[in-house]
């Protein structure tokens, strides 16, 4: 029971207009306390998402803008051409207990779009459509040895980035070739079929050569975002500099 002190006009001329206190009694019922909640959060997420893209994704380390927008709709400048945007969806993020952001890739043959589901220690890439040129590697990965030309075509159901792995979906590159980033003769690299998995442990992408299955590129994500990857004997020759199989390991 909440008490509360308000001023009133006296009644019946028996106080000649002046002011006089009454107590009043407001119940604080359990509905009060929710809606009053609600409409606390729902101002702090309107401050949040409203709030300048650069909060983010910071400024470069030369002072440039990477990114335009706020956190709730904006896009992020990528090397080479490539930008990443987003826009925050509220009703699914409300029916889900998450942020739901639709994602759009675009740049040098580059068009494609997918949902991102993400809360505390969970990332998960949904309905991942579209074309996407390896050159994207390189924009997200500038310390990448090598650049490859190919164009990969995009149709992932599920993609596990943090959390329980889970992983369903096809990737097909086109044939094209992959040089040093420094320079020199490309070399030539065909067609590969790619596809998307999940088992216990972790989530795995794998491209084998078109016809033959023989596997050229391998990563997986485990659920703590940990990512091994690696060059498989069958991409040997086709990566420059590579003569034998190699593995990188890193975190997203």
């Amino acid at each position: 029971m909440l008490k509360v002190w308000r001023t009133r006009d006296g009644e019946g001329g028996r106080v000649g207009g002046a002011f006089q206190f009454e107590r009043l009694a407001v119940r604080i019922t359990p509905w009060r306390v929710v809606l009053g909640v609600a409409a606390g959060a729902t101002y702090l997420i309107g401050l949040v998402a409203m709030a300048p893209a650069e909060i983010v994704t910071p400024r470069s380390s030369n002072g440039e803008r990477q990114a335009v927008g706020t956190v709730w709709a904006g896009e992020r400048a990528l090397p080479g051409g490539f930008g990443a945007g987003w826009s925050l969806s509220p009703f699914a993020s409300l029916f889900s207990f998450a942020a739901v952001e639709r994602i759009t890739l675009r740049g040098p043959d580059t068009n494609a779009t997918a949902e991102a589901l993400v809360r505390p220690g969970r990332v998960l890439v949904r309905d991942l459509q579209g074309t996407a040129s390896m050159r994207l590697l390189n924009a997200v990965a500038p310390a990448m040895p090598f650049v490859c030309d190919p164009v990969a075509r995009l149709d992932v159901a599920r993609l596990s980035i943090r959390g329980t792995p889970a992983g369903e979906g096809t990737i097909a590159t086109s044939a094209g070739q992959c040089a040093l980033t420094g320079g020199g003769a490309g070399t030539p690299v065909p067609a590969l079929n790619g596809s998307v998995t999940a088992d216990e442990g972790s989530t795995s992408v794998v491209l084998t050569r078109d016809g033959s299955g023989e596997p050229v590129m391998q990563a997986r994500v485990q659920a703590d975002g940990g990512l091994t990857a690696s060059i498989e004997a069958g991409g040997v020759g086709l990566i420059p500099g590579m003569t034998a199989p190699v593995r990188f390991e890193g975190s997203l």
